[in-house]
């Protein structure tokens, strides 16, 4: 579902998310605020070409085809991208391109598309400021880029971090994931010429609550706590960032 810069990381990448099952249904909750979060920071806009830049099953993307004329999804795993085709509205088939395969590598022409999607990327990825170039090279001047970020030295993800080295004692990572700072992620937005008009900021719920809660209650705990996309709300306490921005 991630992109990557390196091959030997793209591999790895794949492997992982590869085994859809493992990924997508432990995350269902969050995967439906990312998909009511995109359509509310979207709702003004009806894109002529539209990107989706480790689209997975296409949950995130595909709800925009009322509104875009041509989608193209990019995913590193063919099974990621059989779920999405398997998700495609048939009567829109034509309007769709599907490429398997690293963005940094896919040949997409530049300065192409006027919405662009990146969101459970960045961790993931060779180089954040690689992928955030290559989305201002894509962007037309006035585009829209919708970008997730986790902040991992904020006091909510601690825990996970911890936890993730936990488990690297007991079992090697097949790669390591990218710590990322929500400024150092703006910084190099602004150092390619996006600018900030929108935003919504939360949290994860708690290590282990998927093993008391399903994924329901895991929901309507983060949006009792931070409020849906029009009416978001303790922003201090939320260390996951989805930003619209604007390629100036």
């Amino acid at each position: 579902m991630l992109q990557a810069v390196t091959t030997s990381k793209v591999d790895s990448v794949r492997s992982l998310f590869d085994k859809p099952d493992k990924y997508l249904n432990p995350r269902q909750f969050d995967i439906r605020i990312r998909v009511e979060t995109v359509a509310h920071l979207t709702r003004d806009l009806a894109p002529e070409r539209a990107l989706d830049i480790g689209c997975g099953d296409g949950s995130i993307s595909l709800q925009l085809l009322h509104r875009c004329n041509h989608l193209t999804l990019v995913d590193v795993s063919s099974k990621m991208l059989a779920l999405a085709r398997k998700n495609m509205p048939m009567e829109r088939s034509k309007d769709v391109e599907l490429i398997n395969g690293d963005v940094m590598h896919a040949n997409l022409m530049p300065q192409a598309f006027d919405l662009i999607l990146c969101l459970g990327v960045l961790a993931h990825v060779d180089s954040p400021a690689a992928l955030i170039g290559e989305l201002a090279r894509l962007a037309r001047p006035g585009a829209s880029v919708i970008l997730e970020c986790t902040d991992s030295y904020h006091f909510w993800g601690v825990p996970v971090v911890f936890y993730q080295k936990f488990l690297k004692l007991l079992r090697p990572e097949p790669y390591a994931l990218n710590r990322l700072k929500n400024r150092q992620i703006l910084r190099l937005c602004q150092q390619n010429g996006f600018e900030v008009t929108r935003l919504y900021r939360y949290g994860l719920p708690p290590l282990g609550a998927s093993f008391v809660a399903g994924p329901d209650k895991l929901y309507r705990s983060i949006r009792w706590i931070f409020g849906p996309p029009e009416g978001n709300r303790n922003t201090w306490m939320g260390n996951q960032f989805i930003y619209r921005l604007k390629k100036t």
